[in-house]
């Protein structure tokens, strides 16, 4: 008979993947053992093999829940803030972005220096996740500015993550500037110059 599984069958696994995420963030993947891992989570290593058989599945299971939860995010203020000026609208995209919990900080990191540890297979679904991001994020740009062509709102995308992604491997909340802050310095930067994009290149075409 197939094994029934508990009731906290996926809070059990999400814990796995907060506690794994704290060590491959800390100590890299490859310096990270399944019985290190299942000692932080106070389990069996066998019990950890229920969960997940083998280390690249937990890999795995940390990339895809981090981008699924931005791809959500951001769905979501698609849908339900329409009614914000460029600005705001762009300031909370920042905020959603980089205002993860400590768990979800450790989730990030590691998928910016891990994902070359997945297999063929899953690299390839990882991409594809990605790029659903990528479009999202492509979409916000088109409704702070809609002037910007195809070509261009997808380059602008991949600057806007690129920026917003390494900024957890450097930023620290108590030094001298406020997540607040940032995110306002980011929204700045960003937009001063994206705004203007379609007139810069206008101008310089007619010269």
């Amino acid at each position: 008979m197939p094994r029934i599984r508990a009731d906290d069958y996926l809070e059990k696994r999400d814990n796995i993947l907060d506690l794994a995420s704290a060590l491959f963030a800390d100590h890299g993947y490859m310096g990270t053992k399944m019985e290190q891992i299942a000692e932080s989570c106070g389990v069996s290593k066998s019990m950890l093999y229920h969960y997940f058989k083998k280390k690249e599945d937990i890999l795995f299971a940390i990339l895809q829940s981090h981008v699924t939860r931005l791809i959500k995010l951001v769905e979501a203020q698609l849908r339900d803030e329409v009614n914000l000026s460029n600005e705001e609208f762009f300031r909370h995209f920042v905020q959603l972005w980089l205002e993860p919990s400590d768990e979800v900080r450790s989730r990030h990191v590691v998928g910016m220096v891990e994902v070359r540890h997945l297999t063929p297979r899953q690299k390839a679904k990882q991409v594809k996740l990605e790029k659903t991001l990528l479009d999202l994020v492509t979409n916000v740009l088109v409704k702070i500015n809609g002037r910007v062509g195809p070509g261009e709102r997808r380059i602008y995308s991949l600057l806007l993550i690129g920026m917003m992604n390494w900024v957890e491997l450097w930023y620290k909340q108590a030094g001298s500037v406020s997540p607040a802050e940032l995110y306002t310095m980011v929204g700045r930067l960003f937009l001063d110059g994206f705004l203007n994009v379609a007139g810069e290149k206008a101008k310089h075409s007619s010269t």
